[in-house]
């Protein structure tokens, strides 16, 4: 299959017309997994509630009727077999590379030129910023950070944080260190601070609340690799290196890897590196111990085959002592795909279906997904590397700018060259996955699928809560509520075409300064 939009058959014929009375599709909240740049005005009128439900009810969430199995596409490949296995060299490099420009976190060398460029000094800078971020002494009202009782965090909270974090020794003799190698054994929160707490901004601002907790940057898989770059004063958090983020997690399921353990667990992902397709995968050992749940786009190797409709997979535990060992387990072929996973129409539905209708996790609170994490645990499957954030992940295929174009102009451009179930639309702040157009009233409309929290109006004073993964058109006006603004009139518009792998690094950030 070609890999240029103008040269790939279009996917419409798997759009069934859209027979829905009144369909919507407007602005996500600003910020799907980051943190807000600024804050959102307060309402304007004191009798407007700042959180509601949007009526889904009516809204035709069955997968079958907008990728259609009885489509003869249905089986035939969206990305390509060389596309895709140039894809899952990159994500092996990205977890295991040993090569000089390879990100994993077990690689001397991107860990002596890439985390410790500055010296350390960088990390000191970052983890004295974010204490100054969540300190509220001398904030605007608006600016203050509360807690689940709903309470500004007082001083000593944000004190108490700091002396924990023992900020100075990021700098002190900053090193390669084997040692320093860890993996994931269980799943982790990844936090700007070592503290479960959270931090919200005032739930009576329109779009703040629950489920925004600031301190939130992401989660981490079982069995991914990590480097630890230090420690809380009490033990109970380490600060990583992931290969998408670096933040705080517990220290609880976190092992030292040695070069043994190293060696086996990269040979058996190299033979046969597997990604859970199902929405979260139980996992117990040879020995019937329960070792955690594996969510969708969890990357474990496969042993072998262990008769019809079932694999063994290598499960990474930690020992009384830290140190990290392998057991295996037992996942059904429902659960469990070898890598890469065809990218088929068939195979995207079933990872959908898997998935729709699950509960939004801002940053994975919880351990559900957010708008960027719902598509990496989409297509790590296919074997291909998504970065964490919304607006990086532009950077994973050829990006178009349309900012500039009006809606109208905008929409006709995506219905036109976006190749259907490998183009990310990407509206600030918030990003969905182009499925291919369908008809509403005689005129062609693009549909795509996202995960998003809610819709608002232009004066942002409230919200429209979806709440969850949803498909759904992309209309230039909402007739249930013309108040509610279009996500194609956004002020950032942009689309990116997955292809061959694009070869550009996502810019480094706040939550992951060594990209």
């Amino acid at each position: 299959m070609a890999t240029t939009a103008s040269a790939t058959p279009r996917f419409s014929l798997l759009l069934r017309p859209l027979q829905l009375s009144a369909l919507v599709l407007c602005a996500a909240l600003a910020a799907c997994a980051t943190q807000p740049s600024a804050l959102p005005s307060a309402p304007t009128a004191a009798s407007v509630d700042p959180i509601g439900l949007f009526p889904m009810a009516s809204y035709d969430q069955n997968v079958d009727h907008w990728i259609d199995p009885a489509s003869p596409d249905y089986d035939k490949p969206f990305l390509n077999a060389d596309e895709q296995h140039a894809h899952l060299d990159a994500l092996f490099a990205r977890y295991f590379g040993r090569a000089e420009h390879d990100p994993s976190p077990w690689n001397p060398a991107f860990v002596r030129e890439r985390v410790y460029h500055q010296g350390g000094q960088d990390i000191v800078d970052l983890q004295l910023r974010r204490i100054a971020h969540y300190d509220n002494a001398g904030k605007d009202e608006k600016r203050l950070g509360y807690g689940q009782n709903d309470r500004p965090h007082t001083t000593q909270w944000i004190d108490a944080i700091e002396k924990n974090m023992n900020v100075q020794q990021f700098a002190q003799a900053p090193r390669y260190m084997p040692a320093a190698r860890a993996i994931a054994t269980g799943n982790l929160l990844v936090r700007e601070l070592p503290t479960m707490d959270p931090s919200f901004y005032s739930r009576r601002l329109a779009g703040e609340g629950y489920p925004f907790d600031n301190l939130q940057i992401s989660a981490i898989r079982p069995g991914t690799p990590l480097y630890v770059l230090g420690h809380s004063a009490d033990g109970a958090w380490d600060y990583v290196q992931t290969p998408d983020v670096q933040g705080w997690v517990q220290s609880s399921a976190v092992a030292q890897v040695d070069d043994a353990f190293v060696d086996t667990w990269t040979r058996g992902a190299h033979k046969a590196w597997g990604a859970v397709i199902a929405a979260s995968a139980s996992v117990r050992d040879e020995g019937g111990a329960f070792r955690f749940d594996a969510p969708a786009g969890t990357l474990l190797p496969l042993a072998h085959p262990t008769g019809t409709g079932a694999r063994t997979v290598l499960v990474p535990v930690r020992d009384l002592d830290g140190r990290a060992g392998i057991r295996h387990a037992t996942l059904s072929d429902a659960q469990i795909a070898p890598m890469p996973y065809a990218a088929t129409p068939r195979h995207l539905a079933a990872l959908i279906k898997a998935l729709i209708g699950r509960p939004y996790g801002w940053g994975n609170t919880g351990f559900y997904n957010d708008c960027s994490s719902e598509l990496q645990s989409i297509f790590t499957a296919f074997g291909v590397w998504l970065p964490r954030h919304s607006s990086a992940q532009m950077t994973a295929g050829h990006m178009t700018d349309l900012s500039a174009q009006t809606p109208s102009e905008r929409l006709a451009f995506l219905m036109r060259n976006g190749v259907p179930m490998r183009t990310l639309i990407y509206i600030g702040g918030h990003v969905m996955l182009y499925l291919g157009n369908t008809t509403r009233d005689g005129n062609a409309v693009p549909v795509v699928y996202q995960d998003i929290w809610g819709l608002r109006p232009e004066d942002n004073s409230r919200r429209a809560v979806i709440g969850g993964s949803v498909i759904l058109p992309l209309l230039l006006r909402i007739p249930e509520d013309p108040s509610l603004q279009s996500l194609a009139g956004t002020p950032i518009f942009q689309i990116s075409v997955l292809g061959a792998p694009s070869g550009s690094a996502p810019p480094p950030d706040e939550e992951n300064p060594a990209s």
